[in-house]
């Protein structure tokens, strides 16, 4: 894999940034990627946002999009295990900044099933704001509260309809401002 290089016309840089194989097949940026680094472009983006190093852009935004769409297809499905791997991750996605933030919201994405039809979709919900320099830590009485909060405001989105019942954790963010 090493001997891929990049393609070159007329002695500059190929503008769309492609590689040619020890063969001779030229292979584009995005084969390149999967090649050499074993990910999608899209899951090197989505990674770089989760470790903190970039600023969420339309690729994220789209990547966690298709991963919810594809949870949600699984959990109608029937195929739905009810421990989440979510439920006891916390991570604070602040980006790196010289600003410092005064007041912080716990942001959460919940599996909620209707107990009469069965149907489940994955709701939004947020907490009242606390001083950032106060963030509870996971599985506090605070935290939970604020856990709560976040559910109840995520349930009322359904507008009068009390059937709706949170069944997991998809996702719970530390929003800061």
């Amino acid at each position: 894999m090493t001997d891929i290089k990049p393609l070159y016309i007329n002695g500059k840089r190929d503008s769309r940034r492609r590689y040619v194989l020890p063969s001779g097949e030229i292979i584009s940026r995005r084969e390149y990627i999967k090649r050499t680094e074993k990910i999608t472009p899209e899951e090197k983006a989505y990674k770089r946002v989760r470790e903190g190093k970039a600023k969420p852009g339309i690729t994220y935004r789209k990547y966690e999009q298709t991963l919810k769409k594809k949870a949600l297809e699984k959990a109608q499905k029937g195929k739905i295990d009810y421990t989440f791997e979510h439920e006891h991750d916390l991570e604070s996605r602040q980006m790196p900044t010289k600003r410092t933030y005064r007041v912080s919201q716990l942001a959460g994405s919940y599996y909620c099933r209707h107990e009469k039809t069965g149907r489940v979709t994955i709701s939004n919900g947020f907490s009242t704001a606390i001083d950032s320099s106060k963030k509870p830590p996971l599985d506090s009485m605070e935290f939970l509260i604020l856990r709560e909060q976040a559910i109840n405001h995520a349930l009322a989105k359904f507008e009068g309809d009390y059937n709706w019942k949170v069944i997991g954790v998809y996702e719970e963010v530390w929003v800061d401002w």
